[in-house]
């Protein structure tokens, strides 16, 4: 066989060099790559085109010879060494950059230097990391030669939006002060004990209004910058009772000695009334300001506020009305009376209770209740609601308290753990009065539009007399005018056909954004109505939502992490 050797050349790579002798046993393109694979170059390039040469000339020199006679040498470099190459790739948002590096065959690695310059090159300028060049480099020396290593090179920054300027309170409000009852020396609290009043002085500080702030830029791997949205600048409200401080246009004071009450972006400064109970003792309270009471209120009693009522105990068969918010420190208790089956109009709670604000309380039972939000902690049990947003059952973490029986008139969503009960007494949900609304705006749109047609084809059917009068009794300036009165007329029709437009638009959006959610079970005898579509539960299910689509309600399962 002729002999076969791997030689270094001058250039650092390596020849194949074959010294002819014809043989029975021919040597093969095979032979070459096993000899190369079992030798110390075996990591190196192959250039396959100078192998299959080198036999083939190899066949070429062997033919005219005699058996065991030799032949001239034949000289082919077969193995080169390369240095790692590398790609560097843009993400199609221009957000982050990627190297794809081919493995040394034993050339130069890759170094983190290469890999920088070569993104550098690549028009990569920003959102480079040290630790991601180094290791990305580190990985691709470990790896066979030739094979193929990708990694991250340089990360964007998103922009971070600035936040929007808010009001940050500086003192406690009395629904603050009714929540937490004093704590004892022995780790149990006091609920009729509500400690001292909170009573704010002539020019105490209120709140602070904490300005909007302009974000953070963030960039893109290219060097393009990328400009935040600046937050919302609000004004802080200043109240009855307050006036901002002259010291510092951000500080909102009081301007009386009273009970600081929170109303939007601001606070109101209320004079106080204060008792420990609302009995027959005390008689009803009817108080141009804010009330508080340590204790209950007791049956038959009424509680009349323009400001907070603030209740450190129970509301038993009572009535309330504030223009604030009402805060009542354990229960709502009402007489039991029949609720499913009867007509609104002929139920009369013993209980009644309405704020233009907020209601809190920890469990409500046969009550009619009407106010902007409502929370119950706990449970409630066959109450008759009316809420302008949301009611939420259960603890401020999660709404996990029980919705049991009643009727609840919505404007936004109702959330709790369970509702309806296991005996199917009929709870009803309904987002009805606030389509009603907008109901009632189409109808009055569409009278008006009705009306401004009537006038429109009266209008024409003058224009038309006018304009087929003979010459010498036609009348240029009233037609002028009719017709001006016409144009006029057609405009306001058009506008009143877009603002309708634009109505029913919003409808279909309210529609799809109300929604019923039990977090944990929801039984059967629970109904939800939305405009004239109704769904109800005629079995148990898991944690659910009532959502509107399509024309229809649908229960959806709530998938919870």
């Amino acid at each position: 066989m002729s002999k076969v050797s791997l030689v270094t050349n001058d250039k650092n790579n390596i020849d194949l060099i074959l010294s002819p002798i014809k043989t029975k046993t021919p040597l093969t393109v095979d032979d070459i790559y096993e000899l190369i694979e079992s030798s110390e170059y075996s990591n190196l390039h192959v250039n396959k085109g100078n192998v299959k040469n080198a036999i083939a000339e190899l066949e070429s020199v062997l033919k005219p010879l005699q058996e065991n006679q030799p032949g001239r040498e034949i000289k082919y470099q077969v193995l080169e060494r390369r240095d790692a190459t590398i790609s560097i790739t843009i993400a199609q948002d221009n957000m982050s950059a990627s190297a794809e590096i081919s493995t040394a065959r034993g050339g130069k690695h890759m170094s983190a230097k290469a890999i920088l310059n070569a993104a550098q090159a690549a028009n990569v300028c920003k959102g480079f990391s040290k630790e991601l060049l180094i290791s990305l480099a580190k990985q691709a020396a470990k790896e066979p030669a030739g094979s193929i290593v990708k990694g991250e090179v340089a990360q964007g920054k998103l922009p971070i939006d600035g936040k929007n300027s808010r009001i940050k309170l500086l003192v406690e409000s009395a629904q603050d002060r009714i929540l937490k009852p004093k704590l004892l020396d022995d780790g149990s609290v006091d609920m009729r004990d509500l400690g001292d009043i909170i009573c704010v002085k002539v020019g105490e500080p209120l709140a602070k209004k904490i300005p909007f702030t302009d974000g953070i830029k963030g960039y893109t791997v290219t060097g393009e910058v990328l400009e935040p949205t600046p937050g919302e600048d609000i004004d802080m409200y200043v109240g009855d009772g307050t006036c901002l401080s002259p010291n510092n246009q951000s500080i909102l004071v009081s301007t009386k000695v009273g009970l600081p009450r929170i109303v939007k972006n601001g606070l109101e400064v209320d004079n106080i009334y204060q008792t420990n109970n609302v009995d027959v003792s005390t008689g009803h309270v009817k108080f141009e300001g804010s009330v508080i009471i340590n204790g209950d209120v007791c049956e038959g009693m009424q509680v009349s506020a323009t400001g907070d009522i603030s209740i450190g105990g129970f509301v038993e068969s009572a009535t309330l009305e504030a223009g604030g918010d009402i805060t009542i420190g354990t229960g709502i208790i009402g007489k039991k009376q029949e609720v499913e089956g009867c007509e609104l109009a002929n139920i009369s709670m013993s209980v009644n209770i309405k704020a233009g604000g907020k209601v809190f309380a920890k469990y409500s039972q046969y009550a009619n209740i009407e106010s902007s939000s409502l929370v119950i902690e706990n449970q409630m049990m066959h109450n008759i609601v009316k809420v302008e947003k949301t009611l939420w059952v259960g603890n401020e973490a999660k709404a996990n308290g029980k919705l049991i029986a009643g009727y609840v008139s919505c404007g936004e969503s109702v959330h709790a753990g369970t509702i309806g009960a296991t005996a199917g007494s009929m709870t009803m949900i309904t987002f009805e009065d606030k389509v009603k609304e907008y109901l009632n705006k189409i109808d009055e749109i569409e009278t008006k539009i009705g009306a401004e047609s009537e006038k429109c084809s009266e209008l024409k059917q003058a224009a038309n007399k006018l304009s087929k009068l003979p010459k010498e009794k036609a009348n240029p300036e009233l037609l002028a005018k009719v017709m001006s009165t016409y144009q006029h007329q057609a405009k306001n029709m058009g506008k009143l056909l877009l603002d309708k437009q634009s109505l029913e638009e919003t409808l279909q959006t309210y529609l799809s954004s109300v929604y019923v959610e039990a977090t944990e079970k929801l039984y059967h005898g629970v109904q939800v109505n939305i405009a004239e579509f109704n769904e109800r539960t005629r079995r148990e299910f898991g944690p659910s939502r009532f959502v509107y689509k399509d024309r229809k309600i649908h229960i959806q399962p709530v998938v919870t992490s």
